[in-house]
């Protein structure tokens, strides 16, 4: 039960827990200090649903706008700030701390 899955023979790649395989065409390219940042649409999973968008970030460009790419990835995260909610019908007051994804490709 702790092996790795394989995500494809064809590929040979092994995913370990928190990795995942991402493919789809690259919308957009952005570099911030010495990260890239590369946003991924993927294919819709059938006609009547919307095709989903990741942003993975790496050292290296991943591939020009327009291509069709595979990449492995790490996902991690992190806590912001967290913040009162008040509950409209009941009044209640609750903590909600949001967790931000990250996505990392495994270079």
């Amino acid at each position: 039960m702790n092996a790795p899955a394989t995500a494809s023979p064809s590929q040979g790649i092994k995913l370990v827990p928190m990795q995942v395989l991402i493919r789809g065409r690259i919308d957009a390219v952005r570099r911030h200090d010495k990260t890239t940042y590369t946003r991924i649409v993927t294919p819709a999973p059938d006609p009547y649903s919307r095709p989903q968008t990741v942003e993975v970030r790496s050292r290296q460009r991943l591939g020009q706008t327009g291509d069709e790419i595979t990449v492995l990835a790490q996902l991690g995260g992190y806590t912001r700030k967290p913040f009162r909610s008040i509950d409209k019908e009941t009044g209640e007051t609750t903590m909600v701390t949001p967790v931000d994804h990250t996505v990392d490709a495994v270079e």
